[in-house]
């Protein structure tokens, strides 16, 4: 029987025409000629298939096969016959070509000609195909596939659809560049998907850059899924002077669904071969990581094993409990000056060991801990914790007040006690016990407020000295904390700016604290909020002699239309009404009346420009003691500038400037310098390109920075490629280069 472009419904469900190549997602245009002549700009989106699929009329059931062509020749048994511009739809897929027969019976499909098949996520053009959809079995010559939703696509001498859910590829490529730039594309000799098992091999793979082999594996597995899988990650290349070229090859091991391990093995022209590790795992209420590296025989260190372990852990061990565990250490004092990356990886000093346990009620809060270092500069003095226990009480209060002219929040009351027995390996031996009682209550409006406070601390220490000395401490300290709030509206409403006068006020007696070790105290960092603090040690072995007034003035500028806040500007300064006396060991005591008087502000330039500034203002000489200043600039086209300067007198002073902005379309440069204008040498300077199309990147990274010892440099050099869709090849350059340029990308 013939016909005319007349649908054929026939009660048959089509199931399993799906062709499972599952790489990362895209669409591929057809694979035709028109488009292969046409030249796409740098990173066009791909070109859409010039033969759409139609909808499928509202009254075709589900599951039911659905046929149109110009003319068939139907046949009840054996196969039906047809041609011109064929459609053969069903549900989700859809297959069109010039000429097709199609077997009721057997379920068999066989077409050729401008074959057109979208199913499962997949798009592909080919000569010829020939599928049973009963066993979902079946071959597919000469195809040009597209992954939807992404730019992935590639092509196939063969496909072959095997039972047991197998599909192969035989001379397959893939690549996410446009049809016009293919800059790169994977080659493989062949490729098997077990999408029972989820998983995919490839054998006889090679890379290819420019039409250019570039690298070789013989094999390859990789998962078809999110789910992790075993097998090789991205190898890294770097180089730098400690430990010359490095290359690094990372194996994943996917245990289980909750617990993996990472071995990768470092090979150093100048050390050896170093194994680092790290396991991972994640259970209802446990998880953590531990990383333990090592390099035997360093041939730079007379042979020696070097190692360095990093463990942590955490427990959720009840509804309001949990226990933490963070332990480091290394094998010598020189490990990470050997074989840090980094001035701030060279300059540690000390490693933590700490076990922790917390608790939480509605009131009380409970903690211990067990607290050890390993010291690296023999210079530092550092105390173990064995153990320290703290407990703290805050109440929530109820009792209100109607009788002020301010109104009137709740009392706070607050209870801290704390035991802490503090070894030293070069020092004292002490238990320390400390009780502190506070409460304070806010009076305010939205017109301003006063807090008064109160606090009683007390603290007992029994030493380790030959006559077991007995030391105990109790203070009092009073504080009043009081401030204003003014406002008006700037330009007819659009901003709000506002005025905030502030002035606080501690006081605290004299004790004499000589006799006291010092196990934890040290000077505060003199900054705008350290003006409303009433101590200026942190610890509880030094309590400061406190008479003293702060007075500051605040003013922002906010947008009303959201409520952001555009700039802020502060300016503070103390007063004391009395000589300090308390110090610690070996401090000279400030006599001076006042403070510094600190300013920051920050705030918005312009749409793409944002400031921040901090300065302290010696007002005795007129003179600016310290000061910081960060100007960051990045606008849509990613231009980025950042300037910094910061300086404190007799210290130090420092600058640094960096930015990255695009030459091209296609390329981007990028460099970093940051000098110590005090002792008139470099800290740090870098450079970098990067090249970006559509489908790659490629990026590449000189740096030279000082090391721990201040007098000698070490050069670094990160190379990296990045195919899009695939993964990066290289040493991490875009990382590093985000590290030390603010809002590289």
């Amino acid at each position: 029987m013939h016909t005319t472009r007349k649908a054929l419904p026939i009660g048959v469900l089509i199931t399993g025409l799906t062709i499972g190549l599952l790489l990362p997602t895209a669409a591929l245009p057809a694979d035709d000629s028109d488009d292969q002549t046409q030249v796409a700009p740098v990173c066009a989106a791909p070109p859409q298939p010039k033969r759409q699929p139609p909808l499928l009329p509202a009254d075709v059931q589900a599951g039911a096969v659905y046929l149109e062509a110009d003319s068939a020749l139907f046949m009840a048994a054996g196969s039906s016959l047809l041609a011109g511009d064929v459609l053969l739809a069903s549900d989700a897929t859809v297959l069109r070509a010039d000429q097709a027969t199609y077997n009721k019976n057997s379920q068999e499909v066989s077409a050729s000609g401008n074959v057109y098949l979208v199913s499962a996520g997949l798009t592909l053009n080919s000569a010829a195909i020939s599928y049973n959809l009963a066993q979902d079995t079946g071959r597919i010559q000469q195809a040009n596939y597209q992954l939807d939703n992404a730019d992935g696509r590639g092509s196939s001498a063969t496909i072959i659809r095997q039972e047991k859910g197998i599909t192969q590829l035989r001379d397959a490529s893939y690549t996410t560049c446009p049809l016009a730039h293919e800059s790169w594309k994977i080659n493989a000799e062949r490729i098997e998907l077990d999408h029972e098992q989820a998983t995919g091999t490839a054998r006889n793979i090679s890379l290819q850059i420019n039409n250019t082999p570039l690298l070789y594996l013989p094999y390859f597995s990789f998962p078809l899924t999110d789910q992790r899988k075993s097998g090789l990650l991205t190898p890294v290349v770097g180089s730098n002077e400690k430990t010359g070229l490095r290359l690094s090859l990372p194996y994943y091991f996917n245990l289980a669904p909750n617990y993996d391990v990472t071995l990768t093995t470092n090979l150093f022209s100048k050390r050896g071969v170093q194994l680092e590790s790290e396991f991972r795992y994640l259970l209802p209420k446990h998880n953590g990581t531990f990383s333990y590296d090592l390099l035997p025989s360093d041939s730079e260190n007379n042979d020696n094993n070097r190692y360095y372990f990093d463990l942590n852990h955490y427990s959720k061990t009840g509804a309001n409990s949990e226990l933490t565990l963070r332990a480091e250490g290394v094998s010598d004092n020189n490990y990470f000056n050997d074989l840090g990356t980094s001035l701030a990886a060279s300059s540690i000093v000390s490693l933590e060991r700490t076990l922790s346990y917390r608790k939480a009620a509605d009131d009380w809060s409970f903690s211990a801990l067990i607290q050890d270092y390993q010291v690296l500069d023999n210079t530092t003095n550092t105390y173990a914790r064995l153990p320290q226990l703290s407990a703290q009480w805050r109440p929530k209060g109820d009792q209100k007040s109607t009788s002020n002219t301010l109104s009137s929040s709740d009392r706070a009351w607050q209870l801290d006690g704390e035991y802490t027995f503090f070894s030293g390996s070069n020092a004292i031996d002490g238990h320390r016990a400390d009780l502190k009682l506070g409460v304070q209550q806010r009076f305010g409006n939205a017109f301003g407020y006063i807090t008064p406070a109160a606090t009683l601390q007390h603290t007992a220490y029994q030493l380790s000295q030959a006559n077991k000395a007995s030391l105990q401490r109790t203070l009092p300290t009073l504080s009043v904390d009081t401030g204003l709030f003014f406002e008006r509206p700037l330009r007819e409403g659009r901003w709000l700016q506002t005025l905030e006068p502030r002035l606080y006020y501690t006081y605290t007696p004299y004790r004499d604290q000589s006799a006291i070790p010092v196990f934890d105290s040290s000077n505060k960092t003199l900054s705008y909020s350290q003006l409303f603090n009433s101590n200026r040690f942190t610890g509880k072995d030094r309590v400061e002699d406190a008479n003293r007034l702060s007075t500051s003035i605040t003013t922002r500028i906010q947008d009303t239309a959201n409520g952001r806040e555009v700039f802020r500007a502060s300016a503070g300064q103390m007063y004391h009404f009395a000589d300090r006396q308390v110090a610690l060991p070996g401090e000279t005591l400030p006599s001076d009346s006042r403070s510094e008087l600190v300013f920051e502000a920050a705030g918005e330039l312009n749409t793409h420009t944002r400031m921040t500034a901090t300065a302290f203002l010696d007002t005795q000489d007129k003179s600016v003691s310290a000061s910081q200043l960060k100007i960051n600039y990045k606008d849509q086209k990613e231009r980025i500038l950042n300037l910094g300067y910061s300086q404190r007198t007799g210290e130090y002073e420092a600058a640094h400037v960096s930015f990255a902005a695009p030459v091209t379309p296609q390329w981007k440069l990028a460099a970093a310098y940051e000098r110590d204008l005090q002792n008139h040498r470099m800290l740090e300077s870098l450079v970098g390109v990067e090249y970006g199309s559509c489908c790659w990147k490629s990026r590449i990274a000189a740096r030279q920075y000082l090391l721990s010892d201040n007098t000698s440099y070490d050069d670094a050099v990160f190379v990296e490629i990045e195919l899009k869709g695939l993964g990066n090849f290289g040493s991490g350059a875009r990382d590093f280069l985000g590290n030390r340029i603010h809002g590289y990308e």
